[in-house]
């Protein structure tokens, strides 16, 4: 089985456990994966025609990336057939090819039937570009998804990113530990577009989750594991906020002096700016 083969069931995998918990309804959400040259070892490849990427991104030029089809669903990435063989072309799946002026791309593998990559290409390739500029190399692994309570919390609140971040590390343990500099807040831009995922960009020059109002989330790590794990982790703080909060008045949340004990035993550095401007 070659690297991208193996990369693909994982895909898969990944597709299952979004779709099992709801985030991912008919053709929602989208992933993405910065392929090294060894990922693409022993791959029979095509080159289809050059299209315009509609942006000039240099950080991400010469680069190859697996991304989910437009239109596709998670349900049906995980039914795929031949599972485990990348001979077998995709229509959910594609692997697409930036040039080396980083204007255009081509698809190199899949989008069977003549599909293309996610309509939400342009957010994807600049939060590569983020990562790569910021020298956070080990960052591969994007994941954009609805989880519910996340989605619940921007239509119920009026939010930043310091009052989201805030709300999420006072209301579970776990969260200033695993994402400690915090969860990013952008206001509703169209999906997909430009201004969206410059706005994104700019977030993830810093940090590796994100909630996009109205919309859903977006994470990134070193694979779909961590990406995965940042989204639930937030994901099950909300969903305890919005208990709590149904419960009646919330009159016990963990202090800014409990976040910085758990930020120094777990040796991460939080976000400064947030951890020390309180709730």
């Amino acid at each position: 089985m070659t690297a991208l083969a193996k990369l693909i069931d994982t895909v898969g995998e990944t597709a299952r456990d979004l779709w099992r918990r709801g985030w991912a309804e008919r053709n929602a959400g989208n992933l993405s994966y910065r392929l090294s040259p060894e990922d693409l070892s022993g791959t029979e490849l095509g080159e289809e025609p050059w299209q315009e990427l509609g942006a000039h991104l240099p950080d991400v030029a010469g680069k190859a990336f697996l991304l989910t089809a437009t239109g596709s669903f998670f349900r049906n990435l995980e039914v795929r057939p031949g599972r485990g063989d990348e001979t077998v072309q995709s229509r959910d799946l594609g692997v697409i090819e930036i040039d080396e002026s980083g204007s255009r791309y081509r698809a190199l593998w899949g989008y069977q039937g003549g599909g293309g990559p996610t309509s939400e290409l342009p957010p994807h390739l600049r939060i590569h570009a983020a990562r790569i500029r910021t020298d956070q190399q080990k960052d591969r692994a994007i994941l954009h998804t609805h989880p519910t309570n996340l989605i619940a919390l921007t239509y119920a609140l009026p939010l930043t990113t310091h009052d989201l971040t805030r709300l999420l590390w006072e209301m579970h343990t776990e969260c200033i530990v695993v994402f400690p500099m915090g969860c990013g807040f952008l206001d509703w831009r169209l999906p997909g577009s430009e201004e969206q995922a410059r706005a994104t960009e700019k977030v993830f020059e810093k940090r590796t989750l994100a909630v996009w109002e109205q919309h859903g989330a977006v994470a990134i790590g070193p694979d779909f594991k961590t990406a995965f794990g940042l989204i639930e982790t937030a994901e099950k703080a909300a969903e305890i906020y919005l208990i709590a909060a149904a419960l009646g008045p919330i009159s016990c949340r963990l202090s800014t002096t409990q976040l910085t004990a758990l930020a120094e035993k777990f040796g991460v550095e939080p976000d400064p700016e947030i951890l020390g401007q309180g709730g």
